[in-house]
């Protein structure tokens, strides 16, 4: 008699994983799907794309925190952070953006050029 309870307890398991695992009023795409649309869309430029149309990055705080997330994964946070102020400049839809020194100090400064279009990073590079 007491194995009832634990089956009891394991069917209730097995079907209330079931329900949080999926959720049945949604159309989800497999990871098959996506590698079959990643393929078509890496060999063929001709496709419906938006991207590289319009400016994705417009404001220069955004490009800021778009270059920091970058800068913070190559390079030392704290490092990057003292070469505040950044100098900014948005030419020709690209955002470049450099780190700044104390003029007695010496030392090199990151550089980062950003498509605004895209978010492709151009150029990634710091001085010594």
């Amino acid at each position: 008699m007491r194995k009832i309870p634990y089956i009891s307890i394991f069917i209730l398991l097995i079907s209330s994983s079931l329900a949080f695992g999926q959720e049945t009023d949604r159309l989800r795409m497999t990871e098959d799907q996506a590698k079959t649309i990643l393929a078509k869309t890496l060999s063929d430029s001709t496709l419906h794309n938006v991207i590289g149309k319009k400016r994705i990055i417009k404001e220069e705080e955004k490009a800021v925190q778009f270059a920091e997330m970058v800068l913070f994964n190559f390079y030392d946070k704290e490092k990057i952070q003292t070469q505040q102020p950044y100098d900014i400049f948005e030419i020709d839809g690209y955002w470049i953006i450099s780190g700044t020194l104390p003029k007695k100090m010496r030392g090199g400064t990151f550089m980062i050029i950003i498509d605004s279009r895209n978010y492709q990073v151009i150029k990634l590079t710091h001085g010594r």
